[in-house]
């Protein structure tokens, strides 16, 4: 059925498009084909990298609800976290973070946070579900102080947040087409889902243009497809819903999602649009072998910087998952700078120590 695609509130953090470019060096040692690198790491918000596009539909979501207060989690070193506590401010809203785990000093990630006004509570269990089961009684406790929370779960890992990732679909189906490029195999992340479940609904909505994979750097593969499809049919709900959507109330640069005027065919989301490769290595937020020889690989090839713990991980299944040979790959580069910091931090801290 064609129909318009709904407008929904957006406030503007991210600089958009971001670049699309190619990367014949990194793909010559990868044996990709060719190989172009989506860079979300260049949003321009703060560090936050990919953690804009999301947070942009969010924000506005609490500010149309009349919310005062932020309130999200994750682990101690969480981009997400600090990138809400950025765009919190921005918006002239307070932030809470719940942060897995017992007090200790932070790391740059949450030290930015801190700088940017969030609070901080911990859950004292160090496994990252503790967050899931906080954040409600967080909330609740900021109502009954007076405030007016708008809660997010980790990661931004709504129908809502991943919004932004299926509007950037159509920001780099537009770049492929400028360059001549049509089918690809486009390669991506994953950690709470948000990011692929994006990609997924707006590839849905092109016709499944491409061929997607993700790359889960912190779950078990069936389980970050399971939640991914569940986050992509929400998505596609909401922007294949009703036209119209309450404003968004004041803000800084309230605009609408960019696709209501696309006049598209909306199919439904299966789980054959999910597709999740085992990219762990030995766990969520640890250095994988793979992924320091692929990080390794991208600076020296191409001066590209990205973290062993996450967007690292997903470069290196380039190699090893069927997609050395592939005619295009697409490889979207989520950022995680801060995470090189801290990586960077912890082994000078180790050669002092020696």
């Amino acid at each position: 059925m064609n129909q318009a695609l709904r407008q929904l509130a957006r406030v503007r953090l991210a600089v958009l498009p971001t670049p699309l470019v190619a990367a014949p060096r990194l793909a010559a040692v990868l044996g990709a084909g060719s190989l172009y690198v989506k860079r979300d790491d260049l949003t321009g918000f703060t560090f936050g990298g990919n953690k804009a596009r999301p947070l942009e539909f969010l924000i506005a979501a609490a500010i149309a609800e009349g919310a005062d207060t932020l309130v999200t989690g994750g682990a101690p070193g969480s981009n997400f976290c600090a990138a809400t506590a950025a765009a919190a401010l921005r918006a002239g809203l307070s932030c809470h973070l719940v942060i897995a785990g017992d007090p200790l000093p932070p790391g740059p990630a949450l030290a930015l946070a801190r700088s940017w006004g969030a609070t901080v509570s911990w859950t004292r269990i160090a496994d990252r579900a503790s967050v899931d089961t906080a954040l409600p009684s967080a909330a609740a406790r900021l109502t009954a102080g007076g405030c007016r929370p708008y809660l997010i779960p980790r990661g931004g890992a709504t129908g809502l947040g991943a919004a932004g990732f299926a509007l950037a679909a159509f920001e780099l189906h537009a770049q492929l087409a400028e360059r001549g490029v049509g089918a690809a195999h486009v390669l991506v992340a994953v950690g709470s889902g948000a990011s692929l479940a994006g990609l997924v609904a707006g590839n849905v909505l092109l016709g499944r243009a491409w061929t997607l994979l993700g790359a889960s750097a912190s779950r078990p593969p069936a389980q970050a497809a399971h939640t991914v499809l569940g986050i992509a049919q929400e998505c596609l709900r909401l922007l294949a819903g009703p036209a119209g959507c309450p404003a968004a109330g004041s803000g800084p640069e309230v605009a609408g999602s960019g696709l209501a005027d696309a006049a598209v065919t909306v199919p439904e989301v299966t789980a054959a649009d999910v597709v999740v490769t085992d990219a762990r290595g030995p766990g969520h937020g640890r250095p994988s072998r793979e992924g320091r020889v692929a990080a390794e690989q991208a600076m020296r090839t191409e001066g590209l910087m990205v973290d062993p713990i996450h967007t690292a991980k997903a470069l290196a299944v380039v190699g090893t998952q069927g997609l050395a040979g592939a005619e295009a790959v697409v490889f979207w580069h989520t950022g995680g700078a801060l995470d090189v910091i801290a990586l960077a931090e912890e082994a000078v801290a180790g050669e002092a120590g020696r």
